[in-house]
């Protein structure tokens, strides 16, 4: 099978969708970030991709993961997954990725490098918003869901990525304010220290919390009107 059915029905019975009724579209995603995004700690490498896929599917959506990297065993594991890169680094793959896959969903984690190689962690928050805001300047119209960081076992770190998760929000209400459709997903509220399996990435436990918080993100934003519709046909695998 592509999926683990215990860590979904987990899943649902935890954190079960808020807003439901979200079917009948087509999920053009990239998922955008470093390693956790290329799923680095699960055991199968689908990181929070494949539950992501398999809730969106099994609400009659179409979905296709989009991107020039391939990580995991599911059906669709395109993404842009940078294991190492900080958020400059992410930015300069995002900026490249836009015109090409055209997606009118990213999911977008990024930053645990900059936390853990303690590398500017004052200025994160404003490079994070320069990746969204290049993302959202992209041709195709473009919901982008932010997620907070996972927790990390090195205290020093731990310390930089609260202090950057308690940035995001005030990131996104910025553009927000603006209009544009950014909207939050929590992910750190799910992941403990004991989730880890190396001190900084999730397990496969935690991998399928985070996605139902992108799931019920996406479904939140959909309440609000802010799923395009994709631009063109799919990019070429």
């Amino acid at each position: 099978m592509l999926f683990a059915p215990s860590l979904l029905a987990l899943a649902f019975a935890i954190f079960p969708s808020a807003h439901a009724g979200f079917t009948g579209k087509t999920a053009r995603i990239m998922p955008l970030g470093a390693s956790i995004t290329f799923g680095v700690g699960s055991t199968d490498g689908n990181g929070y991709r494949g539950d992501l896929y398999t809730l969106l599917a099994n609400d009659g959506n179409v979905v296709n993961m989009v991107g020039s990297q391939k990580g995991g065993d599911f059906i669709d594991p395109d993404n842009e997954g940078y294991p190492g890169f900080i958020i400059t680094q992410v930015n300069d793959k995002g900026i490249a990725a836009m015109p090409v896959q055209r997606p009118n969903i990213v999911t977008l984690l990024v930053g645990t490098n900059d936390m853990t190689g303690n590398v500017d962690p004052a200025g994160a928050p404003a490079r994070l918003a320069t990746v969204i805001q290049n993302v959202l300047d992209a041709p195709p119209l473009t919901l982008v869901v932010v997620s907070t960081l996972p927790p990390n076992a090195d205290s020093a770190s731990n310390v930089r990525v609260d202090a950057y998760n308690a940035a995001i929000p005030g990131v996104i209400q910025q553009f927000t304010d603006a209009g544009r459709s950014v909207i939050l997903a929590d992910c750190h509220s799910v992941v403990g220290l004991g989730d880890l399996v190396d001190g900084t990435h999730p397990n496969d436990a935690a991998y399928a919390r985070m996605a139902t918080v992108f799931y019920d993100s996406i479904q939140l934003a959909d309440s609000k009107g802010w799923i395009w519709d994709v631009d063109g046909p799919p990019p070429r695998r």
